[in-house]
């Protein structure tokens, strides 16, 4: 009986390492995944969003972005610099497109005193505003912030761009608890800025 036993103990770790190694060959074989690649330069085909998009187009501003195709426009907060703004249903995450006069360097205390000008408080820039070029090849800064809007705390991702002496931003938002910040998503929702 132990004999048996041990016959079948030894066919089932048998079949447990072959199974295992076919496993490893099988990943093996699938392809790296891309890395991202730098920008495109400006005139250069746009690279593939992964997501269906919808266009808004500001002509006033010359202006526009690419946002995920279920959300719907969310006329709530536009109001003073806001110009348009685009959500899921159930409100986040979402994006605003705001314009303001580039009266100033983009800095952190600039970043701070417009955000609490339309109405947001406790406005934190909680990352580097780094220097970065937008899907269409234009030059902009981008970085996150946080801020309270009301009763619920905000995070952000935003793109500023200046054009013709006015900055213009691209701000996407979340509240963590019900929808989580996806820095990548919200890059990749804010680099469509486009101002061509």
């Amino acid at each position: 009986m132990i004999n048996k036993t041990y016959k079948l103990v030894t066919a089932f770790m048998v079949v447990l390492l072959v199974l295992g190694l076919t496993l490893v060959a099988c990943k093996s074989q699938q392809p790296e995944t891309e890395q991202p690649s730098a920008p495109p330069a400006q005139g250069a085909e746009q690279p593939a969003l992964s997501y269906k998009a919808k266009t808004y187009t500001n002509s006033q501003y010359g202006c526009s972005i690419q946002y995920p195709e279920e959300w719907e426009e969310y006329p709530a907060v536009v109001q003073g610099t806001v110009i348009a703004s685009f959500s899921v249903p159930g409100f986040v995450p979402g994006v605003s497109l705001s314009v303001r006069d580039a009266d100033a360097p983009l800095t952190a205390d600039w970043i701070v005193a417009a955000n609490t000008a339309e109405g947001n408080t406790d406005v934190k820039v909680t990352s580097d505003i780094k220097e970065i070029t937008l899907a269409d090849g234009t030059p902009a800064m981008a970085y996150a912030s946080s801020f309270a809007s009301g009763q619920y705390d905000i995070v952000s991702f935003a793109t500023s761009t200046d054009k013709n002496g006015k900055r213009i931003r691209a701000t996407v938002w979340t509240i963590d608890a019900f929808a989580p910040y996806d820095e990548a998503l919200f890059l990749e929702i804010a680099r469509t800025l486009s101002v061509k």
